[in-house]
C-alpha cells in the first residue's frame, strides 16, 4: 500500500507539472513579442538624406583661423540618425576639385566636408546629379578619387550601380540624374533613360540581389508636388520590380507614397523628394528637409519594407560673434530643439515653415509616419533608442492632422 501511495503521488506531481507547464506556455504565447513568431531571416536598415549643398557662405563659415576647414559641428545633432542605420545614403550635390573653393553656380568644396559627413555616419554617396561636373571632367574625377581614398561606397557615375552586403542580404543601389549643368563630357554619368535603367537592372539581377533601391535626381525645383514625369518614372520603376525609389533635386520635401501586396506587406515605396540636407538657400521652405528611414526585411515569403518613417530637419544658422554657423537640426518635436534654439525669431520662423511643409505632407503621404514622440509624455529613450523589431509606441500612432487648405505657392522661388 505504501508503494501504491508513492506512485499515486508521483502521478499527481507529474500531472501538476504538466498543467503548470501548459499554463506557463500559454502565458508566454500571450506575452511574447510578435517578431519571435515571424519568418524573418534578415533585416537591413537604410537612412536617406536630401541634397548636401555647399554655398559660398558655408565655405566661409567652415574656414578656421589657421586656414583649415572644419564641418564637424554641422552634423552633431543629426549623426545619431545616420549611425543607427546600416547604410546612410547622402546625395552629394557638390564637387571636390580642390581650391579655389566656390559655391553656386559652380560648386567646389573643401575635402573636409566629405570627411565630416563620413564621420557623422554617411557611408554611401550618390554622385549622379546636375552639379557633379561643375568643374568639368577633371573636377569630377578628383571628386570620385576623394571618395575612394576615404573608402566611401558610391554610385551613379564611375560606379553605375552598387551592391550592398549585410546580414546575408544583397541590396542593389542605382542612381540617375536628369542631366548636368555643363555640356556633355566623357565622364561617365547615369542619366535618366529607361533603356539604360533596364540594362542596369538586368546586370544587378544577373549578379543576384534581394532588393533594388533606385535614387533619382529629378523633378522641378521648389515645387511641393511631384511633376508628371516624376510620377511616370516612379510608376515605371515599380513595374520593373524596384523595391523603393528616393528622389532629390527639388530642394523642398515632396510626397511619400507606398503600396502593399496581397499579404499586407509594403512592397514598394517612393519618396519624390527629401528636400535639402544642408544648404544656404535663403527661402524658408528649402531650409526644411527630411531624413527617411526604413528596413528591408527578408522572410521565407519574400522581401518587403518595414517601419518606414521620416523626420523633419532644419538648417539652423545661428550667428555667434558675427559669425554664422550651420547645423542640421531635427525639428519634428519641439522638445528636441527648444533648449538649443533660444532666439524667438528663429523659433517663430522654424515653426511657421514646419507648419507649411507638414500641412502638405500630411495630406499627401499615407502609410508612413513622421518620427515624433507620441504621445507627448512618452519617455525619452523610446525616441532616441534603437528601433526594436516591434515598433515602439510612437510608431503605432499616425500623426496626420485633418487640416486642409491650399498650400502657398513657391513655384517662383528661384533665388538661391
Amino acid at each position: 500500500m505504501k508503494k501504491t501511495g508513492t506512485v499515486k503521488k508521483r502521478v499527481t506531481c507529474l500531472s501538476v507539472m504538466k498543467k503548470t507547464a501548459r499554463y506557463l506556455f500559454f502565458l508566454w504565447l500571450i506575452a511574447a513579442p510578435p517578431y519571435l513568431f515571424s519568418q524573418e531571416q534578415s533585416r537591413v536598415r537604410f537612412c536617406f538624406t536630401g541634397d548636401l549643398m555647399q554655398h559660398g557662405a558655408q565655405i566661409r563659415s567652415a574656414k578656421q583661423d589657421d586656414g583649415r576647414y572644419s564641418y564637424d559641428t554641422c552634423f552633431v545633432y543629426i549623426k545619431d540618425r545616420l549611425k543607427e542605420a546600416d547604410f546612410a545614403l547622402i546625395n552629394m550635390e557638390t564637387s571636390f576639385s580642390g581650391p579655389p573653393y566656390s559655391g553656386y553656380p559652380s560648386f567646389s568644396s573643401p575635402n573636409a566636408l566629405a570627411r565630416s559627413i563620413k564621420q557623422a555616419g554617411g557611408n554611401v554617396f550618390l554622385t549622379a546629379n546636375n552639379h557633379i561636373l561643375d568643374k568639368g571632367d577633371e573636377g569630377a574625377y578628383k571628386t570620385i578619387a576623394l571618395y575612394d581614398s576615404l573608402e566611401i561606397q558610391h554610385c551613379g557615375t564611375t560606379n553605375p550601380w552598387l551592391i550592398l552586403h549585410k546580414r546575408g542580404m544583397r541590396i542593389a543601389v542605382l542612381n540617375y540624374t536628369y542631366g548636368s549643368n555643363r555640356p556633355a563630357s566623357t565622364f561617365p554619368m547615369n542619366r535618366i533613360d529607361t533603356t539604360l535603367i533596364k540594362e542596369h537592372l538586368a546586370q544587378v539581377r544577373k549578379v543576384g540581389v534581394d532588393a533594388i533601391l533606385c535614387c533619382m535626381h529629378w523633378g522641378v525645383e521648389y515645387m511641393l508636388r511631384p511633376s508628371i514625369k516624376q510620377r511616370f518614372y516612379a510608376h515605371w520603376l515599380q513595374k520593373q520590380g524596384v523595391t523603393a525609389v528616393v528622389g532629390a533635386h527639388p530642394h523642398v520635401p515632396q510626397n511619400i507614397e507606398s503600396q502593399k501586396d496581397s499579404l499586407g506587406n509594403m512592397d514598394f515605396l517612393v519618396a519624390y523628394s527629401l528636400g535639402n540636407f544642408i544648404s544656404n538657400q535663403q527661402d524658408i521652405i528649402p531650409r526644411m528637409g527630411m531624413v527617411l528611414t526604413f528596413d528591408i526585411v527578408k522572410t521565407e515569403s519574400g522581401v518587403h519594407i518595414e517601419y518606414p518613417w521620416f523626420e523633419y530637419i532644419w538648417t539652423w544658422r545661428p550667428i555667434t560673434k558675427n559669425h554664422m554657423l550651420y547645423h542640421v537640426l531635427p525639428v519634428s518635436d519641439p522638445t528636441l530643439y527648444r533648449n538649443i534654439v533660444t532666439n524667438p525669431a528663429d523659433t517663430l520662423l522654424l515653426t511657421k515653415t514646419l507648419n507649411i511643409v507638414r500641412k502638405t505632407i500630411n495630406t499627401t503621404s499615407f502609410g508612413i509616419f513622421e518620427r515624433r514622440r507620441y504621445p507627448p509624455y512618452e519617455r525619452k529613450n523610446l525616441y532616441f533608442g534603437e528601433h526594436p523589431s516591434v515598433p515602439a509606441l510612437w510608431t503605432r500612432q499616425p500623426v496626420f492632422t485633418s487640416i486642409e487648405g491650399s498650400i502657398p505657392s513657391i513655384e517662383n522661388y528661384r533665388q538661391r
